[in-house]
């Protein structure tokens, strides 16, 4: 039997947190398959991205939990002491890396694919194809360069070992950088079109901090950035890593959860319908809204009161818009024709969660 002493962990944090965080995303990623079943009646390429991120999330975080359970978030001389192993815990760290880049890529292509499904427009479709390009391109090199960082392998996790490694701490950087760089590039790629939307401003408003909740995954890449200066200045691996480790734990769900959000609106709107109808209410009233007419060409005369008379004229009603002018009819039969010309963006409602 291994004696084992009480040292300072901080792995049981690292479980707890993963743990809660990836069972919310799982919830999420069932529901919104459930969703996509149940009211579209098929499953589109953003949710099965999605559902293969949460996959990989899985084991992301069993590889986190493996990594800490053998010494990760403990100093490296207390792990032998503590029943831990430094040399399978860096493993892991190691293997996590891989995992975890894996799941990112994953999200950020459901992001896209779904702004695919969403928006028409052919300009916006080559703008997502190319920055999907960007993202198999980047985190396929980012991945390789994880697995190869040392040659041989072997040498990331076996410190003893003859190895041959890259710069690790500028590596790191430059994965940070793309990393947060490339979500705020898919956060705000949609926010243009979204402006150009023929909404009243409570409604257009709601649409665009609904699309803004990437923000999150944002700010928690940045948070993991600060954690990344005290690991790749660290000598003790194990526990100056910690942190960045746990941060790219809750980037990785919280990504997979911000996707996912969309689709609470039906639920939302069961459990607060008075919240939704107030909603509703505000923003219809704030929508003025005129006929359509199609008018005959036979034309109109002044009664002897002042008050314009139809001549055998035929006025048929094709709809209404929230803003524009109808033709004006003036005595002595002139007609007045105001032409507008509206520029306008639309989203395919019928793919809107």
């Amino acid at each position: 039997m291994t004696n084992t002493v009480s040292v300072p962990d901080k792995g049981p944090t690292f479980m707890a947190v993963t743990g809660v965080l990836s069972g919310i995303a799982f919830v999420l990623v069932i529901y919104r398959l459930i969703h996509g079943w149940t009211f579209r009646k098929a499953i589109y390429t953003d949710d099965i991205l999605i559902a293969c991120s949460m996959t990989v999330q899985i084991i992301t975080t069993i590889v986190g939990d493996l990594a800490n359970s053998h010494g990760f978030g403990r100093h490296k001389t207390d792990i032998a002491k503590s029943g831990g192993n430094l040399v399978v815990a860096l493993k892991y760290f190691w293997l996590f890396q891989v995992f975890y880049k894996l799941v990112l890529c994953l999200t950020k292509l459901s992001f896209l694919t779904f702004y695919l499904r969403i928006f028409p427009s052919q300009k916006f479709h080559r703008i997502c194809h190319l920055t999907m390009g960007v993202i198999i391109g980047g985190v396929f090199g980012f991945v390789i360069a994880t697995i190869f960082q040392c040659v041989p392998v072997a040498g990331s996790w076996e410190k003893t070992l003859p190895a041959k490694c890259i710069n690790n701490a500028w590596f790191r950087w430059w994965w940070a950088g793309y990393n947060t760089a490339s979500d705020i590039w898919i956060c705000l790629l949609p926010m243009p079109v979204l402006a150009r939307l023929q909404l009243d401003t409570v409604r257009k408003v709601g649409v665009m901090l609904m699309f803004a909740l990437g923000l999150f995954v944002c700010i928690t890449s940045i948070v993991r950035i600060t954690a990344l200066v005290q690991s790749v200045a660290t000598t003790d691996p194990t526990w100056g890593s910690w942190d960045a480790l746990l941060w790219s734990a809750i980037e990785a769900s919280t990504g997979i959860i911000c996707a996912c959000l969309p689709f609470l609106k039906h639920p939302l709107k069961q459990l607060f319908p008075k919240l939704f109808s107030s909603f509703d209410s505000k923003v219809n009233r704030s929508r003025p809204t005129y006929k359509l007419s199609a008018l005959s060409n036979r034309g109109y005369r002044t009664h002897p009161n002042g008050e314009w008379q139809n001549l055998e004229s035929s006025k048929v009603s094709i709809g209404s818009i929230d803003a524009g002018s109808e033709d004006v009819i003036v005595p002595g039969h002139i007609m007045m024709k105001t032409d507008i010309s509206l520029k306008t963006e639309r989203v395919n409602e019928s793919h809107y969660p």
